[in-house]
């Protein structure tokens, strides 16, 4: 039987349950989404393996896809990923990135950016030897890890990671240790809001559930969880328009966005260490 958070993971303010399929509370307070079970690390590096490295896995395009594409030469980063490196991040920034998969961000900054000094911790071990094939700085082991390595950073970055980590708290912590002071912290996480696109039962999410993603964030949710930590919110961006399909409903959405009516995937932040 798991143990279960009785009160807020970021703030310990009171909770309620959201939905009862995936075990889902709401903070009272800070706004936060996240699943009440408490796992393990043995769990999450067990769901990790099976996403990226069992037989035609969740994650092919991580493991698979993008991994035999940067061997061709071809990095896609995504217009708004893209967008956010090349205005925040400098020739001469130090660059850590948690959750660097296969190593795609990691061989783009090295090798098209060219910024000298980064280094990416990913906690599935196959995905970090396949970013050292890449020549990626890369160090196998989950967030802690960064506590273990010499010397502060600039910028600290997650790409849809920070919705998996259970730890929330415990994160911001060591990444404030990390970043020197008016470093940068830079994430993108799914936006839970892009469920009310959809007329279907609220309980359903259009995100991986738990033990994949834990946290759901809003905008409101996600500036609160940055300015607790002590950070000023220097950008936050809702990807405005859905992904390009030939799809009537694509159109639709595409439309609908243009009048306001539409909530993006995905949530972009640029945070700045007080």
């Amino acid at each position: 039987m798991k143990n279960r958070y009785k009160k807020c993971k970021v703030c310990s303010s009171s909770v309620y349950r959201v939905n009862e399929k995936y075990n889902l509370v709401k903070c009272t307070s800070c706004e936060l989404v996240f699943c009440d079970f408490q796992y393990g690390l043995e769990d999450f590096k067990a769901c990790y393996d099976k996403l990226y490295n069992y037989e035609n896995p969740q994650y092919k395009k991580h493991s698979i896809t993008e991994f035999n594409q940067i061997n061709s030469g071809v990095v896609r980063l995504g217009y708004n990923r893209k967008t956010i490196i090349n205005r925040y991040v400098k020739k001469s920034s130090k660059v850590l990135e948690i959750g660097s998969g296969i190593g795609l961000v990691g061989y783009y900054l090295t090798n098209i950016a060219k910024i000298s000094r980064y280094t990416g911790i990913e906690i599935d071990e196959q995905s970090h030897l396949k970013a050292v094939q890449l020549g990626v700085n890369s160090q196998n082991g989950d967030f802690r890890m960064m506590s273990a390595i010499d010397g502060a950073f600039d910028i600290v970055m997650m790409w849809e990671v920070l919705e998996h980590i259970q730890e929330i708290e415990e994160l911001f912590t060591l990444v404030n240790d990390k970043l020197n002071k008016g470093g940068l912290f830079i994430a993108s996480v799914p936006n839970y809001n892009k469920r009310k696109n959809f007329k279907t039962p609220e309980d359903e999410l259009f995100q991986s559930g738990p033990p994949i993603h834990l946290n759901f964030f809003t905008k409101e949710s996600l500036s609160n969880t940055l300015t607790r930590n002590g950070f000023e919110i220097l950008r936050l961006k809702e990807k405005k328009f859905p992904y390009f399909n030939k799809s009537l409903n694509y159109i639709i959405s595409s439309l609908k966005s243009l009048v306001g009516n539409y909530h993006g995937s995905t949530l972009y932040i640029v945070a700045r260490k007080l």
